[in-house]
């Protein structure tokens, strides 16, 4: 512990030592010139601008409040000296006349401005990068959650399911039921079941308002295959009443179905989901005859399990999104609230003739970002735009291209939007972000803007016409 307070103390000190240094060293150099070109004029007393200003700003600039002290207070001391060598036969009385004194009094309050300056710029360096850490591992934090969640819904059964495949195979295999779109794991289960059962058809029922609804398929069947069918006939109804996996050799010798001809399905199982709610079937309706076993109605069965698990996610997932009115890495409002919310704005804005702008901002070549540079980009324009608009102003992120970003400012003209412009630009531009593969090549937006006319109808007029005016700052 003392070891490192001894090293702290010696860096302190060496830190006020180049600063006084410096101070010395600048003030000795223009004494020297000042005595060996321009004796006549010990002080540059009438110069403007004054020499001593090279050695106070640059000073001040540096080291902030205490360095620009040392460097006006020196500098006027140095400069008062000069002028009494200048002035041998003045008394001391009329020396200390106030304007013998203003010069050196303007670069004390000079050097201590510009130092206080130096000094809220460093603190609002320090207080931004220390946000940005905490939001970049805040978001670090939730991706590394986020990828938990996602490897803990493809867990799979461990049972071994066929001679052909192992289950390591169908694992990888199973990664297309990663998707959070309800849409793609419909197919990609039927794709599984084509390429580990070789089923020859199969398809996808959806239970709704107690009616089974076809979704989606995979291959002909003999017959046509319904639309639509009751949940409570047939096999299909079968593995609903019982929520189980219904082969078509269990119902050969079911009085049930001994007066009615059996459909196409060979196999269906039910997709059922936490709570044990029926939400559809999964059905094999042709198989090769030497695959049709009770291994392959195991497998059927499995798949089953792992298209519910699938389509319960999705849809947490989007009842979640939906629900959501701000993105949870951004901040910024989620595409579908934005929507609704500036079609609000523009009617409002044609309803009682009210200002109404909009700015549009676009990363150039996102994409040729390198990657922790996509990562740091977020937080960094997330705080900058929060930071230079009101609680009454949109922001959202366009859900089709991460790159533009689109800023609705109600109330607001045209001069005053471009005023946010020049703020955000100015800001962002001060940071100095480098995410280019080329490390020198500084971030680049383009930005353009529009305000609201009568002619317009709809909110889409006002985004054409802000990306009419946008343009490379």
């Amino acid at each position: 512990m003392n070891k490192y307070s001894s090293l702290a103390k010696k860096n302190l000190l060496t830190l006020k030592k180049s600063e006084f240094t410096e101070a010395i060293l600048g003030l000795s150099l223009l004494a020297a010139i000042n005595f060996l070109w321009f004796r006549h004029n010990l002080g540059f007393s009438g110069v403007n601008p004054h020499p001593y200003w090279i050695v106070i700003v640059p000073i001040a600039a540096r080291y902030g409040f205490k360095g620009g002290l040392w460097a006006g207070f020196l500098s006027g001391l140095t400069m008062i000296a000069m002028m009494k060598l200048n002035l041998p036969d003045i008394s001391m009385s009329e020396f200390m006349e106030i304007r013998y004194f203003s010069q050196p009094i303007l670069f004390i309050t000079a050097g201590i401005i510009i130092g206080e300056i130096r000094e809220v710029q460093k603190k609002r360096f320090q207080d931004l990068k220390t946000e940005f850490n905490d939001i970049s591992a805040a978001f670090e934090n939730l991706s590394e959650r986020y990828a938990t969640l996602e490897n803990a819904k493809q867990e799979i059964d461990t049972r071994i399911i066929s001679q052909e495949h192992t289950l390591s195979t169908l694992y990888e295999a199973a990664q297309a039921l990663k998707s959070l779109k309800e849409e793609e794991i419909y197919p990609a289960v039927l794709n599984l079941l084509k390429d580990f059962i070789a089923v020859g058809a199969c398809s996808i029922y959806k239970l709704s308002d107690n009616k089974l609804q076809l979704v989606t398929s995979l291959g002909d069947i003999k017959g046509t295959r319904q639309q639509e069918a009751p949940s409570d006939k047939g096999i299909m109804g079968r593995a609903i009443l019982s929520g189980e996996t219904v082969s078509i050799n269990t119902l050969m010798s079911s009085k049930e179905f001994s007066d009615q001809k059996v459909s196409d399905i060979i196999i269906s199982a039910p997709l059922v989901n936490s709570e044990n709610e029926i939400m559809g079937v999964l059905n094999v309706e042709e198989i090769p005859f030497v695959k049709f076993n009770p291994q392959t109605i195991r497998m059927t069965s499995l798949m089953a399990d792992w298209c519910s698990a699938g389509i319960v996610n999705a849809r947490t997932y989007k009842d979640t999104k939906d629900k959501n009115i701000s993105d949870e890495v951004t901040g910024f409002y989620t595409y579908r609230y934005f929507q609704e919310r500036f079609r609000e704005e523009f009617q409002r804005a044609r309803r009682y003739e009210l200002y109404l702008s909009m700015l549009a901002i676009e990363i150039v070549d996102l994409d040729s970002f390198i990657e922790k540079a996509k990562q740091d980009i977020i937080p960094i324009l997330s705080r900058i735009l929060k930071d230079n608009l009101r609680n009454i102003d949109l922001i959202c992120q366009d859900s089709s291209d991460p790159s533009k970003y689109f800023l609705i400012l109600p109330s607001t003209p045209m001069p005053g939007a471009r005023v946010v412009e020049d703020k955000i630009i100015r800001e962002l531009k001060a940071f100095k972000f480098k995410p280019y593969e080329d490390k020198e090549k500084l971030l680049k937006i383009r930005t353009g803007i529009a305000e609201i006319d009568k002619e317009m109808k709809s909110p889409d007029e006002l985004i054409e016409k802000a990306y009419k005016d946008i343009h490379e700052t």
